[in-house]
């Protein structure tokens, strides 16, 4: 039988699960540090989720409204933007014990879902580690226009790095 999986909103209560999940996936230079984690949680509480099966929470995805071709520095603090019209996909991870199980893909669709709820025009992200032919399954496709500023806070991720956006239709 298949196990059940079911997204939810974060909760403070979910920050241990959250980092470890993150030392599980991402090399050590993109780990964030849980005050940084707690901090966003608490400015954007409802674009943080998390997804739950019998073991517990074993991945999440957080992000919050933002604009097309604003990308957020690693290891910085965020919240919603006035006037927005994306869903900037900051951190998505899972669990080493879920991985196949399609989780990251029902992240990602329940937070687009929830994106177009708000009549967001599209979402955004960062694709690091490895993770741009994912994302691009997902219906995102490289953006090359950033503005200088742009440019150099997408630099400041580790290895390569790529702004992806996705415009709803």
């Amino acid at each position: 039988m298949q196990p059940l999986f079911a997204c939810r909103a974060m909760q403070a209560s979910d920050l241990n699960d959250v980092m470890r999940i993150q030392l599980e996936a991402y090399v050590d230079e993109m780990v964030e540090d849980e005050a940084i984690l707690a901090a966003r949680l608490a400015n954007v509480p409802d674009t943080s989720w998390v997804v739950e099966g019998e073991q517990g929470v074993c991945g999440y995805l957080v992000g919050y409204l933002s604009h097309a071709g604003s990308v957020t520095p690693w290891g910085s603090e965020f919240s919603h933007k006035p006037d927005a019209d994306h869903l900037y996909l900051h951190d998505l991870a899972i669990s080493k014990s879920a991985a196949g199980c399609g989780l990251g893909p029902l992240l990602v669709k329940h937070s687009l879902q929830q994106a177009k709820l708000r009549q967001l025009s599209g979402a955004a992200l960062v694709s690091v580690q490895d993770s741009r032919r994912f994302w691009q399954k997902m219906g995102f496709t490289e953006f090359a226009d950033l503005t200088p500023t742009q440019q150099q806070h997408l630099e400041s991720y580790t290895g390569p790095a790529f702004y992806m956006t996705q415009v709803f239709v």
